[in-house]
């Protein structure tokens, strides 16, 4: 009788365990790592999860991008956190600054502080550039009201992306980075 309720108890165990791995490679592959995103300035380093930037308040818009072929993409809606928000976050930011975003891959792309505030070429849909015209520069986690993870599983776009929107916005591809795991904050004196 014992050595059968030993035997139970090992079965048990046995099962547990192997839920437990089987659990780990069901959402290990895919999984969002839990600090998706870090924003530096000088000494202050902030890192944020999805969960966080998702409680801030979220920004909608439509855009789409000029290729370099001179073809213009589709619009879709764009879901996310517009930039100057996040940096808004930063105790004495400057006065005047240029940001770096990185994404997972090392290639970085600059932006002054102007086109922070959204103040880009914008095209209409014949790629002509309009005057006056800005967008809003939001870091995206959700694409026609999805998320990344889900349309795209390998993270070759997400889980973060950088967006130009408005009602339609169409601005340079320049612009859009992909896979976004930092910004860093410059001071331009």
């Amino acid at each position: 009788m014992i050595l059968v309720n030993m035997l139970a108890i090992l079965m048990i165990i046995s099962l547990s365990v192997g839920c437990v791995e089987d659990d780990e490679k069901t959402n290990g592959e895919n999984q969002i790592p839990s600090e998706i995103l870090t924003i530096i300035y000088g000494d202050y380093q902030a890192n944020y999860t999805l969960s966080e930037i998702e409680t801030m308040d979220s920004y909608s818009g439509t855009g789409g991008y000029k290729k370099s072929t001179g073809n213009i993409s589709d619009i879709i809606e764009y879901t996310g956190v517009q930039i100057t928000m996040l940096l808004d976050e930063i105790p004495n930011l400057p006065e005047n600054y240029n940001i770096s975003i990185t994404s997972n891959d090392g290639w970085t792309v600059n932006f002054t502080k102007n086109q922070t505030m959204g103040h880009v070429e914008v095209y209409n849909e014949t790629g002509v550039i309009i005057e006056n015209e800005t967008a809003v520069m939001i870091l995206a986690y959700k694409e026609d009201g999805s998320y990344y993870s889900e349309i795209d599983p390998d993270n070759e776009i997400g889980p973060l992306r950088i967006a130009f929107v408005d009602d339609g916005a169409i601005t340079s591809s320049k612009l859009w980075l992909k896979v976004v795991i930092s910004i860093e904050v410059i001071s331009v004196e």
